[in-house]
């Protein structure tokens, strides 16, 4: 008994009641401000849709339509504790793909539903805080409330505060009852914007399939990276090693009867060495530059850059250094990009630019070449999908013909899925 009593009393010490209260309140004046933005919005765009201006009024209101569903997302994460994953980041799109990207969006049209409901039910939830939390208050504070001025509950006029005490007895029962009730809708709202805000089911099943997939291709990806760093083990550095070892027997051998031919054999193996010294600095560049494990990603994007065969420029390099498998990520998504560009773009320039957004570090490679590339054909740029997918995160690719070619990753800072 004690114990249910203790829940029961225990919700008026819980720091997410009063977070719940919090959201049960803003939910009125925000739904109001949305209501107003998208009717005016969308009336005064559609009315003059056939003029140049109320197209653009239309995108705006689009445009903070999708505010509207980021600030609700903040909302639910910081009052309700409700963890939603944000609309893809579409800028450094074309504004034409960045449009046809969200209206493609099904996550688009639920928060459509989302911010248009928030009106009617945020009168429902601020009236039910107003009227239940300040009745109970009455109650609770009604013999101090009396000094003042009488207190009426359903008909009984309370002058005295002796006569208040049974009130604030009720009081203490229907304050908790009520913040049981507020923390109820709470767990409404939090379910009702998990369902509109997110992701849905479908496309949860989607990204299952496409990590299973993924993984299976990086898989049989390593497997393939294991056999050729064999290879080219095998046919070159390991190949000049034998060389050596017998050029420097046959050198042993000569050193005492022949003196000039040993030099002689002496000076091909040094030259030998230094060739399977650059082989295996080559082999492991490819397999993790150095540069960039002893100086950080700014360096190695930078000697990146450097080698392109176009002016290219790097901007936005966090001056923190970023989770190991982060910068890794990043690295071969721009040097797989630039040599795509070397290989197919015919392009006379090129940049890289990273900022750092929700968790997220966002990388954009672009070009001004020829366009044309395809996420799906080939496997260069589908192994950086796969490779940046492992980590839980997003790789897109705007490339229309004649117009360049824009590769924008997104990779979670955390490292891993």
């Amino acid at each position: 008994m004690s114990g249910l009593l203790s829940r029961f009393g225990g919700v008026l010490l819980r720091g997410q009641t009063w977070l719940n209260v919090g959201y049960l309140l803003l939910a009125l004046p925000t739904g109001v401000a949305y209501f107003v933005v998208l009717v005016v919005g969308t009336t005064v765009g559609v009315s003059l849709a056939i003029l140049i201006v109320g197209l653009a009024i239309l995108l705006a209101t689009l445009a903070a339509w999708r505010a509207m569903a980021a600030l609700e997302r903040g909302l639910a994460r910081a009052l309700l504790g409700v963890p939603i994953a944000p609309m893809v980041d579409r800028r450094g799109l074309p504004l034409v793909e960045q449009v046809r990207s969200w209206l493609r969006d099904p996550v688009t049209w639920k928060s459509l539903v989302f911010v248009a409901l928030k009106f009617p039910l945020g009168i429902v939830s601020f009236a039910a805080v107003v009227m239940l939390g300040g009745f109970s208050l009455i109650l609770l504070f009604a013999p101090l409330i009396v000094v003042v001025t009488p207190v009426t509950v359903f008909g009984w006029i309370v002058t005295s505060s002796v006569q208040a005490l049974p009130l604030t007895a009720a009081g203490l029962i229907a304050l908790p009852l009520a913040l049981h009730l507020f923390n109820g809708l709470g767990w409404l709202w939090a379910l009702f914007a998990r369902v509109m805000l997110g992701p849905s089911t479908v496309e949860l099943h989607e990204r299952v399939d496409d990590l299973r997939d993924a993984r299976a291709r990086i898989i049989a990806a390593g497997d393939a990276e294991r056999r050729r760093i064999e290879r080219d083990l095998h046919d070159g550095a390991q190949q000049r090693l034998v060389a050596l070892s017998l050029t420097l027997g046959m050198a042993e051998a000569r050193l005492t009867s022949d003196p000039a031919a040993a030099a002689a054999m002496i000076a091909e193996a040094r030259k030998e060495s230094q060739l399977a010294m650059k082989e295996l600095r080559d082999l492991a560049s490819g397999i993790h530059p150095a540069l960039l494990s002893e100086r950080g990603l700014g360096p190695a994007l930078e000697a990146l850059a450097s080698r392109a065969p176009v002016p290219t420029t790097v901007d936005g390099v966090p001056t923190n250094r970023l989770a190991p498998a982060v910068e890794a990520t990043a690295y071969f998504v721009t040097a797989e990009s630039l040599t795509n560009v070397a290989k197919y773009a015919g392009a006379t320039s090129a940049s890289v630019s990273l900022t750092i957004e929700q968790g997220r570090l966002r990388l954009l490679v672009r070009d001004d070449g020829a366009g044309g590339a395809d996420l799906t054909s080939g496997t260069g740029l589908r192994g950086l999908r796969d490779r940046v997918e492992a980590l839980d995160g997003r790789l897109d690719v705007d490339s229309p013909a004649g117009l360049g070619t824009t590769v924008i990753a997104e990779i979670p800072l955390g490292g891993h899925p």
